[in-house]
């Protein structure tokens, strides 16, 4: 079943514009120009799994409509599946991170029902799209339209948001499994150019790291009563606050209503003068929900941890979701009282996408620390959005992490994921006023203005469909 998510229409292209300064709006419009004349009264499509949760599904939010104010014909199309389907997605996916999963296999039988799952999708892009158009398909669960597509439309395009650092069993096994579904793609945009699996390496490879969205409720500044309004609904205020959250928000994002309740896992509300430690993501194993909640509980001596990640039960291309976030409520439940007091298991519900991006929002700017320690990851866009509202972030030397955080200048990198000890040990030092959480933000907040903005994105599209580069092919 295929789906076409239902976008605002959110003007955007002013603000970026004041954001990125006159230079790089100029290229922006000429790189939008560039598209619009290579698709030739064409569409671009983007194709995912998911309308909501995780980062390709907030990139494509913003996307859209920013091109459509700059002229450029684009769409959005969902792929669906059955649980058999997104079982295998998951597997596939845990493979290219370079882990086993559940052990299960990924052989012949496993493509062929992942393919049959496909089709239905497949049968209707086929439907919509035209010879003129152009493709770009997003991550593993996509890989199969490939081969059906390359013969309808100008060119398809393969983006790999996931991968692993160094090759494992496990990736070869999963890249052994996705790989010749590819050979029909005109180009293979890796988000990490360590990445690119060797095997793939002579083909035409483009480097696209992901982008946030600096106007969105997810990333917009946001006024303190609104930040203390958002900490309130979501059970993160500290103890001697009082009140009711309005129901209607005014950010920068336009007014937002606070409607959907979290799930609050607690044992109370927050200490006074208490700082915030915080970590958003979902609910996964390679996440590391569990290996934070151990550090901080054990070797950090004070400060409340507010482990954030979507509602389990949301997120219809992740079916490990709701085994994960038992795993996390069970190690909490083993705390001793003192400790367990000091953590807040918070769901969020994906019902509206914007409430959700508002309430991460507030929480990652109310945060004195923010945590992304993956054991694996492919991007981690949290850690972008944390670094623009000046937050210190420390994060795992994995994936693209490392192409976010320079260690030391604008975050920290925490060079062995399973050290729980030392993560401690730098949580302890930055809220003990050891290092200038001021600067190292501040600093951060100007690495992500230079690199991941959504001008980045526009540009290196236009030069991937120029028409020499596809000319050479």
């Amino acid at each position: 079943m295929l789906t076409i998510p239902t976008l605002r229409s959110t003007p955007a292209l002013a603000s970026l514009n004041q954001i990125i300064g006159p230079q790089r709006a100029t290229r922006l419009r000429e790189a939008a120009n560039e598209i619009h004349h290579r698709l030739d009264g064409g569409t671009l499509w983007h194709v995912n799994s998911t309308p909501a949760g995780g980062g390709v599904a907030e990139m494509l939010r913003t996307l859209l409509p920013l091109y459509a104010e700059l002229g450029v014909e684009a769409r959005w199309a969902v792929v669906g599946g059955d649980e058999t389907f997104f079982a295998i997605t998951k597997r596939l996916g845990v493979a290219l991170y370079g882990s086993d999963g559940d052990g299960g296999p990924l052989g012949p039988n496993e493509r062929a029902a992942y393919l049959a799952a496909l089709s239905p999708s497949a049968e209707s892009l086929v439907q919509l799209v035209d010879r003129r158009d152009v493709v770009i398909l997003h991550d593993h669960q996509t890989a199969g339209l490939v081969a059906t597509l390359a013969d309808q439309v100008a060119s398809v395009h393969w983006r790999c948001h996931i991968g692993v650092d160094e090759p494992t069993p496990a990736s070869d096994r999963g890249w052994d499994f996705l790989a010749p579904m590819l050979n029909a793609a005109e180009t293979l945009i890796f988000s990490v150019e360590a990445h690119v699996p060797a095997r793939l390496r002579d083909r035409d490879i483009q480097v696209l790291p992901p982008f946030i969205s600096p106007f969105d409720a997810k990333n917009c500044d946001l006024t303190v009563e609104a930040i203390d309004a958002c900490l309130a609904h979501c059970g993160l205020s500290p103890e001697s606050a009082g009140g009711r959250a309005p129901a209607v928000l005014d950010t920068g994002a336009g007014p937002v209503r606070l409607r959907s309740a979290p799930s609050v896992l607690s044992d109370g509300p927050r200490r006074l003068g208490d700082p915030l430690i915080t970590q958003v993501s979902r609910w996964d194993r390679l996440k590391d929900m569990a290996g934070v909640l151990t550090a901080v509980t054990a070797h950090v001596p004070r400060g409340h941890l507010a482990l954030v990640g979507p509602d389990p039960a949301a997120i219809a291309d992740d079916v490990e979701q709701e085994f994960w976030y038992a795993d996390c409520v069970e190690r909490w439940r083993g705390l001793p009282a003192a400790q367990r007091r000091r953590v807040s298991l918070i769901s969020l519900s994906m019902t509206d996408p914007t409430e959700n991006a508002l309430l991460v929002n507030a929480i990652q700017r109310a945060s004195d620390v923010v945590v992304q320690k993956s054991l694996a990851e492919g991007f981690g866009l949290t850690v972008a959005e944390a670094m623009w509202k000046s937050r210190l972030v420390i994060g795992s030397a994995v994936g693209g992490i490392r192409a976010q955080i320079t260690d030391g200048v604008d975050g920290f990198l925490l060079p062995d994921p399973s050290d729980l000890r030392w993560l401690g040990q730098i949580i302890t030092a930055a809220l003990a006023g050891e290092v200038d959480r001021q600067e190292i933000g501040r600093r951060a907040h100007q690495r992500v203005r230079s690199d991941f903005l959504p001008d980045r994105e526009v540009t290196t599209t236009a030069s991937i469909l120029a028409p020499e580069r596809m000319a050479t092919r």
